[in-house]
């Protein structure tokens, strides 16, 4: 299957030059963790990922034709 992900911030390093977006090829039943890694995304490096706008845990599943953004974690907000 193909999955679409789009990587923002610091993690856009992971992609040739001037590119923010890839196709990755994955085997059927692959989850969100296997797309990370398949873009290069080093296990020690922290990372937010959303489908359709919502967040995503590493073992939500993927399908065909889905679109993923993959982006460093927000923190911030009030004490």
């Amino acid at each position: 299957m193909q999955v679409t992900i789009e990587v923002m911030g610091p993690l856009r390093k992971l992609l040739p030059k001037g590119e923010s977006s890839t196709v990755v090829e994955l085997q059927k039943g692959s989850v969100v963790g296997d797309a990370v890694k398949a873009v290069g995304v080093p296990d020690e490096e922290p990372w937010s990922a959303s489908i359709q706008g919502q967040l995503v845990e590493v073992e939500h599943p993927l399908k065909d034709g889905d679109r993923m953004l993959v982006f460093a974690p927000i923190e911030g907000g009030c004490r």
